[in-house]
């Protein structure tokens, strides 16, 4: 590994600077600039799951930070050749690069608040790299969260109803994103956003929707113990079950209890409707 030397980092990060106005030569000094870092001898471990699947360099921790802060004047106080840049960044097949423009288009003032959301749109209407998702709720997505929360929810409501499962996923993953700013008036809004997918939801999006819903509970465990046992009383099958089940060890024995006894109720009720047409 290249040892940081304060200096020559300063240095590096106002030459990448000096070229904010041009995209070409940014993306280029950017590439050089990881590559000095790149710790190429360190080995990973043969199991990790690694961040992303796209190609990526090995930098140490403080690198992209540092970046970022040389950049965020910049690209608060130029936004077209922000955009520019934004734009020539994306065609990158790095993910540092496509990080870089998700930072960028985050950094926008709150008057370009429908061109991010369009821009959000368009690489939201592609599949992308799970990294890069993240990266676009928690990068691409910051002044959103600041300056226009009504904005994002209606972007995470537009991905909820999409026809394309990928794009719920994302749509639950913004929800995600979004519950630490939420206030407790928010609650109900998201409740009813979430509580389709609770009762019936294709198993790819289980993972991120046993998330959300753990998420949820760490805010308000008892209006979500609530929500649980109201969409079982109203959704028929096993399925149900076995969902709730998966959620008990979010909650602690006081809740756990009470959403086990109602599955116990639910279970009992469909086997006697079943015995019933049976007959």
């Amino acid at each position: 590994m290249v040892a940081i030397n304060l200096n020559r980092l300063e240095n590096q990060l106002q030459a990448l600077q000096e070229k904010f106005a041009e995209p070409e030569a940014f993306r280029d000094g950017l590439h050089r600039f990881f590559s000095f870092y790149h710790q190429y001898s360190r080995r990973k471990h043969e199991d990790s799951i690694p961040k992303s699947f796209m190609r990526q360099y090995d930098l140490p921790v403080q690198i992209v930070p540092q970046l970022e802060l040389s950049l965020k004047q910049l690209a608060k106080s130029h936004c077209e050749q922000s955009f520019a840049l934004i734009e020539e960044l994306w065609k990158d097949d790095f993910f540092e690069a496509r990080d870089l423009a998700c930072f960028i288009l985050g950094q926008q003032a709150e008057s370009e608040t429908e061109r991010v959301i369009t821009q959000i749109e368009s690489w939201l209407a592609q599949a992308q790299d799970r990294a890069v998702v993240s990266s676009v709720f928690k990068k691409a997505c910051q002044g959103l969260l600041e300056f226009a929360p009504k904005q994002f929810i209606g972007l995470t409501e537009r991905l909820l109803v999409s026809k394309d499962l990928r794009q719920q996923g994302y749509g639950l993953m913004a929800l995600g994103i979004f519950l630490p700013k939420a206030q407790h008036n928010d609650l109900p809004t998201i409740y009813g956003m979430v509580r389709p997918f609770i009762a019936c939801s294709d198993l790819q999006l289980q993972s991120r929707l046993a998330e959300l819903v753990n998420e949820l509970v760490k805010q308000s465990p008892g209006e979500v113990a609530y929500l649980l046992k109201e969409v079982l009383s109203d959704t028929e099958g096993a399925e149900i079950e076995q969902r709730l089940r998966s959620y008990l060890s979010f909650f602690d024995d006081n809740y756990a209890i009470g959403i086990q006894e109602a599955i116990k109720n639910h279970a009992t009720l469909r086997a006697k409707r079943l015995k019933s047409a049976d007959n």
